[in-house]
């Protein structure tokens, strides 16, 4: 496994500014959300808080990455919700999301165009299945001539994760304090990092992918 130089005193410095900021970020928010977001890299749990103004709405949020080791496809994909945590900080997600409102007549329906980012610095987890025909030492095949697989399971990384989407959601008020919400975009997902075990990826690489976002929040 590729180790960058992420323990350096310049990115702990750089985390520690960016947390300082979401602190006094928090200290003038008028809401407070956790949300589950199901992204391009995998899922994650994020508490998050927003200021508004017109019809505007700009929010921060720490989030906590979920481990998964079902993938959702059999497809030999590399990245697509393959992040996984191997250190503590791969578990830390960073969210940063603006909300316009769109149709403001409506009562207690609020719906909004959006944008959203989601940054993290991980490892993933993959699962192969090769023809055991790469090993001599491996019976490629049993006595009835059906081909025998053998399962891998490899590690990439580090990769930076830098997760850009847009699209519509809607807020629904179930009281003057309490309200859900949920969120579906599309975008494009970056992976930023060396791996000299995947040939394809030399600095950065990129996919297109989705975003859902369901969250329950709260007004000051």
């Amino acid at each position: 496994m590729l180790k960058l130089p992420y323990q350096t005193n310049y990115m702990k410095t750089k985390l520690f500014l960016l947390l300082v900021f979401l602190s006094f970020a928090t200290l003038s928010a008028q809401n407070l959300s956790l949300n589950y977001y199901s992204t391009g890299a995998g899922t994650n749990l994020t508490l998050a808080c927003a200021k508004a103004w017109e019809k505007n709405e700009l929010g921060f949020g720490l989030g906590y990455n979920i481990n998964r080791l079902a993938h959702p496809d059999d497809k030999n994909q590399v990245y697509y919700k393959r992040l996984y945590a191997t250190k503590p900080i791969h578990h830390v997600n960073l969210n940063l999301f603006w909300h316009h409102n769109i149709f403001s007549s409506l009562e207690h329906i609020n719906p909004f165009a959006f944008y959203d980012l989601q940054l993290s610095y991980s490892t993933t987890r993959n699962r192969f299945f090769v023809p055991c025909g790469f090993d001599s030492t491996i019976v490629s095949d049993t006595p009835d001539g059906k081909i025998l697989y053998q399962e891998l399971i490899e590690y990439f990384g580090p990769f930076y994760w830098i997760e850009n989407n847009v699209g519509l959601g809607f807020q629904i008020d179930l009281s003057n304090k309490w309200y859900i919400q949920q969120k579906f975009g599309i975008g494009i997902h970056l992976i930023c990092g060396k791996e000299p075990r995947l040939t394809k990826l030399n600095n950065i690489d990129w996919e297109f992918a989705g975003l859902l976002d369901w969250s329950v929040g709260f007004r000051f």
